[in-house]
C-alpha cells in the first residue's frame, strides 16, 4: 500500500490489480474508517463514502449510475421529476429525494439501499484500476443512505464475482496460514450466510494453508473460495501469523539478557534496589489494591495513606541512578493507581471487572483495557443519543453495536439500540433481540418492555404483546401507557 500526507488527510492509493476491491472494502470495515473511497477505471469514476467503516452513500460521474435516472427506470419518477433530484453538489442527492416527499418513507430507504446496492456489488468484479482513500469525517447524517448491512453487502459482492482471474487475486497468497480470528466484530453465526457457505466457513478450525482449505474442498471450490475471500474481508478468518501472540506474562529473551546485566550491575548487597526492579517486573500482574497491599473494602483514607508510604518507600532519589528507571516505572502506576481509586465512579467500574471469573488471570493490563473499552462505550452511547434525537438513527446503530460489543452488561444502551433498529421495518427480529437483551440485564425496565409489546403487537403477536403491557404494570400499576394499550387491545 502506497500511503502519503496531503495536509491533514491521510491518502491511501491501490492498485486494483494488486489489491482487489474485496480486500480494500474489507480493510475499511474492519478498521472501522470514515471518509471517501475513490475508484477510477477508464472513463468509470464511483466515490465511495464511509462512516466508521460502514458504508453510507456513493456517487457517480455516469448519468446513467445516478439516483435520478435509477427511479426514472423503477417507474418512480417521471424525467421532469426526476430532475429535481440534480444538485451541484452530487452528495445532496439523499436529501433531495426525501424532501420530494414522494412515497413514505419507508420505501424511499429501500429505493436507496436498492440504488447503492446496483452500485457496489459490480465494483467487487473489477480486474483492474485505482482505488483512493481518504481518511475524513463522515458526510452529514442527512445525506445518508440507510443501509441494513455493509458486511451483507460485502458478502453479496464477492457472491457476485465470476471472473476466475479477479477471484484469484482476491484470494491472495495461497500458502497463507488462515484461521479464525479470536477478536473479531462478526462470527460466522453473525453473517448472512447461505447454509452451505456457513458449513465450509466452519470447517476450518485450526490453522491451514488457503491452498489445503481449498483442496479439501475441491467438488465446492468456487464457493469455498468465495467464503474464504469474505470470511478474511470481514475479519472471520485472519492470517494465523497476525494472530498468533506470546502470552503477555512471557519474557522475551532481550528483556531477560538485559534484566540479568542489570542485576549484576547491581549486585546482591543492595537488596533495596533488587526489590524495586523485582516489584517493576510484578506490575502487569497486580491489581492496584495488590500494589498498595490493602484490601478491597478499604476506606478512601486508607488506600491514600497506603499510597503515601509507597510513594516514600520507592522515592527515586533515594535510589541509585542505574534502577531509577524501574523506579519510576513503580511511580507512575501508584499514581495511576490513586487517581482511579479516588474517584468513586471509576472505582466501582474497577472492582466490578475484579468481581468478573477471569479478569485478574489477565492480569493489569486486560484490566486497563476492559476499562478503557467500557469508556468508550458510555461515550458512544451518549453520542448515539445525539444521533437518535437528530433522527440519524443510522449512525446511532454503528455507534451502539460498538458500546453493547465493549460493554454488554449497559442496559440503557441495548435499549436504545433497539429503538433505532425497529425504525426499518427489516430489522424488527432485531429489535426485538435488543429489547429482550435489555430485560435479560434488567428486568425491570418498564420502557423495554412497553417497546416489546408495541413490536409483538405490530406483528400480530397480540398474547405477546398483552403479557408484556401486563408485567409493565405489576412493576408500575400507575403505568398509563400500559394502561391504554391493554384496555385497545381487550376493546378488540
Amino acid at each position: 500500500m502506497l500511503k502519503g500526507e496531503r495536509s491533514d488527510v491521510w491518502l491511501s492509493l491501490e492498485r486494483i490489480e494488486i489489491t482487489p476491491f474485496a480486500v480494500i472494502a474489507g480493510e475499511i470495515l474492519q478498521n472501522r474508517r470514515s471518509g471517501y473511497l475513490t475508484i477510477i477505471r477508464g472513463a468509470l469514476r464511483n466515490v465511495l463514502y464511509w462512516s466508521q467503516g460502514e458504508l453510507v452513500l456513493i456517487v457517480s460521474e455516469s448519468p446513467t449510475d445516478s439516483l435520478a435516472e435509477f427511479l426514472v427506470r423503477r417507474n418512480v419518477l417521471t424525467s421532469d421529476r426526476a430532475f429535481q433530484l440534480v444538485a451541484d453538489d452530487p452528495t445532496d442527492v439523499v436529501s433531495r429525494f426525501h424532501e420530494t416527499g414522494i412515497l413514505d418513507l419507508s420505501t424511499r430507504q429501500t429505493l436507496l439501499r436498492e440504488w447503492i446496492t446496483s452500485l457496489f456489488i459490480p465494483l467487487f468484479s473489477l480486474d483492474e484500476g485505482t482505488a483512493a482513500f481518504n481518511d475524513d469525517e463522515p458526510i452529514a447524517p442527512e445525506k445518508r443512505v440507510f443501509l441494513q448491512s455493509t458486511a451483507a453487502l460485502i458478502l453479496e459482492g464477492v457472491r457476485s464475482i465470476t471472473n476466475g482471474l479477479v477471484l484469484r487475486r482476491s484470494l491472495g497468497d495461497l500458502k497463507r496460514d488462515i484461521v479464525p480470528s479470536r477478536e473479531t466484530r462478526y462470527t460466522i453465526d453473525s453473517v448472512a450466510l447461505t447454509d452451505a457457505e456457513r458449513r465450509i466457513a466452519s470447517m476450518l478450525s485450526e490453522p491451514q494453508t488457503i491452498e489445503a482449505f481449498l483442496r479439501q474442498l475441491s467438488t465446492e471450490s468456487v464457493t469455498a473460495a468465495k467464503v474464504v475471500i469474505g470470511m478474511l474481508a470481514l475479519g472471520v478468518f485472519t492470517t494465523a501469523i497476525e494472530d498468533r501472540r506470546e502470552p503477555e506474562s512471557s519474557t522475551d529473551f532481550g528483556d531477560m539478557q538485559r534484566d540479568l546485566e542489570l542485576l549484576a550491575a547491581i549486585g546482591s548487597s543492595d537488596q533495596r534496589s533488587l526489590r524495586a526492579v523485582a516489584l517493576s517486573r510484578q506490575l502487569g500482574s497486580m491489581d492496584h489494591y495488590q500494589l498498595f497491599d490493602v484490601p478491597r473494602a478499604s476506606t478512601r483514607a486508607q488506600i491514600m495513606t497506603a499510597a503515601e508510604r509507597l510513594k516514600k518507600v520507592y522515592d527515586p532519589t533515594s535510589f541509585p541512578p542505574i534502577v531509577r528507571e524501574s523506579v519510576q516505572l513503580i511511580n507512575r502506576r501508584i499514581d495511576d493507581a490513586i487517581n482511579l481509586l479516588k474517584d468513586t465512579t471509576r472505582r466501582a467500574a474497577y472492582d466490578k471487572l475484579l468481581s468478573q471469573p477471569g479478569q485478574r488471570a489477565g492480569g493489569e493490563a486486560a484490566i486497563q483495557q476492559r476499562l478503557t473499552q467500557r469508556s468508550i462505550a458510555q461515550q458512544n452511547h451518549a453520542k448515539a443519543k445525539e444521533l437518535s434525537a437528530s433522527g440519524d438513527y443510522y449512525g446511532a446503530i454503528v455507534l451502539l453495536k460498538q458500546a453493547v460489543n465493549y460493554a454488554p452488561d449497559l442496559a440503557d444502551a441495548w435499549f436504545l439500540l433497539g429503538s433505532c433498529q425497529e425504525r426499518n421495518p427489516k430489522w424488527r427480529r432485531d429489535a426485538a433481540e435488543s429489547f429482550q437483551m435489555t430485560l435479560s440485564i434488567d428486568p425491570n425496565h418498564v420502557e423495554a418492555m412497553i417497546s416489546l409489546g408495541d413490536l409483538y403487537k405490530s406483528e400480530g403477536l397480540t398474547s405477546r404483546a398483552q403479557t408484556c403491557y401486563e408485567d409493565v404494570l405489576k412493576i408500575a400499576p400507575d403505568n398509563q401507557q400500559a394502561k391504554s394499550r391493554l384496555t385497545a387491545i381487550k376493546k378488540r
